[in-house]
């Protein structure tokens, strides 16, 4: 797993590793390495290969001016702009006094950046606190064009929240980011600032590394997958019940099944108004039914708990929502269902909104839920506005977590999941791929699939570590099919079809 580093978390790091005797000079000497690989990479070589550093005044500069003095040592020509002065203290101090190349101020960033083959944003990195002004300002304008490599982060983004600090943002085409991602690399606009991300090692000691969150690697997923046993049937291997759907929204059911079905579940069974069940098992003939008694409107009604509740000794998991509706008596049945329900459930779509005015009664509710709200859901649920979920997308699904006493799964860019203990992940995979009616409803039945299998064939996995996988595999089914079909969208059922193909290429 690579930890993902707040601003807080690198200070903790640097503290930490100084009172072990690893000096800043020693972890700035490592990155300032490791950006001139990068830089060497991207220019194809450095024999004459002309290189501007553009320099603030803190870590960042120093680790932008190591690797600089690297990259002449290697045969490049290197110069350095000071936006800031050249009164730099400590380890970066050091890298500017032993820098070999021409050190200029800000009045030669047009000239130097106009015939350099590379740029390094070396200006602010993890350290922005307040909106670039002056030469910096300037800079980070100029440097939105051409080849530039950033040290950490993209200089106007901030690190913590991926959000431009009062203006734009250096636009990089790489980022080489040190000991760990920064959510800001995770989240838009700073993940489409960073360009091509690469995590560096730089010495932290390592039981330091460990972040607020985490991202999942390929080797985590494959891990992770729950694996069938020779003697596996189909009721051993996961099965789940699926209440979903309505006359009106049949096609949400139906993409929830058919990605509980691809996901492995054994036995799917979906629990939908009886007019309905037609046109899913039409859709899904894998599943099988529970037809339910509806209202007028085509919507489950809540004297179908008579016919629900007393099978829910047949299944691992449940999930709630997709095309559920929002009508009275289905909002009565939903929370009828999820005061009683103890077992891992994911809570959708309707099925979060049966809720916008009783959040107590889903914190306080049994067993192990999931939810799996996008930014207007979670504000149904937990009265935040949209645009401050948005602004702190780890810090609101965080306290969402902690609240609702529930993993969250706030879907978007940048998706997050998290647990009550505050345990998090960032998932790296997906994009505007996903941007398309019903690919929420398919994580849903994903996510059921995978917390019912591990439930009977798992290693012990807790909920939040089968939420994240589940993203990561919808997200990696989204990327590939934008490496095929872009700029075409990607439907659910195209999703949903590639999903066998991802589990094959993670877990074969």
């Amino acid at each position: 797993m690579i930890p993902v580093l707040t601003a807080e978390d690198v200070r903790r790091q640097d503290a930490g590793s100084e009172a072990r005797g690893i000096s800043t000079s020693s972890l700035m000497g490592n990155a300032g390495y490791a950006v001139a690989v990068t830089a060497r990479s991207m220019l194809g070589g450095t024999y004459g290969r002309r290189v501007v550093v553009v320099c603030g005044k803190g870590n960042n500069a120093g680790d932008g001016l190591v690797a600089g003095r690297r990259l002449a040592a290697w045969g490049a020509k290197v110069s350095a702009i000071m936006l800031l002065g050249t009164d730099l203290g400590g380890a970066a101090g050091e890298a500017l006094a032993s820098f070999p190349g021409r050190v200029l101020g800000p009045e030669a960033l047009d000239r130097e950046f106009g015939r350099a083959d590379l740029a390094i944003d070396a200006i602010f990195g993890v350290g922005l606190s307040r909106a670039p002004d002056g030469a910096a300002a300037t800079a980070i304008q100029r440097l939105r064009t051409g080849r530039v490599l950033a040290v950490d982060v993209p200089s106007g983004v901030d690190a913590d929240t991926g959000s431009l600090v009062g203006g734009p943002a250096v636009r990089a085409e790489r980022t080489v980011t040190l000991g760990g991602l920064k959510p800001g690399l995770l989240f838009e606009p700073g993940r489409s600032a960073a360009g091509k991300i690469e995590v560096v090692d730089i010495g932290v000691p390592e039981d330091l590394r460990p972040g607020t969150a985490s991202v999942l690697e390929v080797s985590d997923v494959r891990a992770m997958l729950p694996r069938r046993k020779a003697e596996s049937n189909k009721r051993r291997v996961g099965t789940v019940l699926l209440v979903v759907g309505s006359r009106g929204l049949p096609g949400a059911a139906a993409l929830t099944a058919g990605a509980c079905v691809h996901g492995g579940a054994g036995l799917t069974v979906v629990a939908a108004p009886e007019s309905v069940v037609p046109t899913i098992i039409g859709r899904v003939p894998e599943v099988t039914a529970i037809p339910l008694p509806e209202t007028g409107d085509g919507t489950a009604d809540v004297k179908a708990l008579e016919l629900i509740l007393p099978r829910l000794d047949e299944f691992q998991a449940v999930a709630l929502g997709p095309g559920l509706s929002v009508h009275p008596a289905t909002a009565e049945l939903i929370r009828a269902l999820v005061a009683t329900l103890d077992l891992p459930t994911v809570l959708d779509a309707d099925a979060l909104t049966a809720f916008k005015d009783a959040p107590g009664l889903l914190a306080g509710a049994p067993g192990s839920k999931v939810l799996t709200p996008h930014t207007r859901e979670l504000s149904r649920v937990t009265g935040k506005r949209d645009d401050e979920i948005e602004a702190d997308r780890l810090a609101a699904a965080r306290g969402a977590a902690s609240s609702l006493r529930s993993v969250v799964l706030l879907k978007g860019p940048g998706t997050v999941i998290s647990a009550p203990d505050g345990a998090t992940f960032i998932n790296p995979t997906g994009g505007p791929a996903l941007a398309q009616g019903g690919t929420g409803d398919m994580l849903t039945g994903l996510t059921a699939a995978l917390l019912a299998q591990e439930t009977v064939v798992g290693k012990g996995r807790s909920a939040l570590e089968m939420t994240a996988l589940a993203a990561w595999i919808h997200g990696r089914a989204a990327d590939l099919a934008a490496e095929r079909y872009a700029p075409h969208p990607a439907s659910a059922s195209m999703l949903i079809e590639l999903l066998p193909e991802v589990l094959h290429e993670v877990g074969g």
